[in-house]
């Protein structure tokens, strides 16, 4: 199976909630996907920490949502900790980010006010979505570092349709989170 076809499992008309890095960090995570990318015909994605998925609705209707839901929202300082690998094609290759309380809280309100279940959350950045040898992920964590002590303040929680592979998730909007 072609990584395209593999990688468009997402339903038609599915939303997800993202915070995106900006400045350095956006810059560093964008050159390691795309390096990544071009060096294991991976799909390039835009560098985010889903926050919320599985939405479907208007996008009228999502936007006066994700209004509501970033209401409130605290000031966060974000950290990327260890890199990372697992077996499902989203979480093929990440970073974790650092547990954060005011992440946290937001993911609840998003949950709530998107009627979606509370399953586990582990936030992370992915870096590459590519079905492989665990070996060879081994390999790639060795070539783009086990650690990444990298800090950023998420100024914006985006709403991406993530319909399809991600070479074609579109952003639909953002909100405003207080900094």
């Amino acid at each position: 199976m072609s990584l395209h076809k593999e990688a468009q499992i997402r339903e038609s008309g599915e939303y997800a909630l993202w915070l995106k890095p900006t400045g350095e960090v956006d810059d560093i995570l964008r050159r390691i996907i795309d390096s990544l990318a071009d060096s294991y015909s991976a799909p390039r994605f835009d560098p985010h920490i889903t926050v919320a998925s599985g939405i479907h609705g208007s996008e009228e209707d999502l936007h006066v949502r994700l209004n509501r839901a970033a209401e409130g929202s605290q000031p966060m300082t974000l950290h990327l900790l260890d890199t990372d690998y697992e077996d499902e094609l989203y979480l093929s290759l990440f970073v974790r980010i650092a547990p954060n309380e005011a992440l946290l809280a937001l993911r609840e309100r998003c949950l709530r006010e998107f009627r979606l279940e509370h399953d586990s959350y582990m936030p992370h950045v992915s870096l590459m979505y590519r079905k492989m040898d665990p070996d060879k992920k081994a390999q790639i964590v060795d070539r783009v570092g086990k650690r990444f002590d990298l800090v950023f303040i998420p100024d914006k929680i985006y709403l991406v349709r993530v319909s399809g592979p991600p070479d074609t998730w579109k952003d639909i909007g953002h909100i405003p989170l207080l900094t």
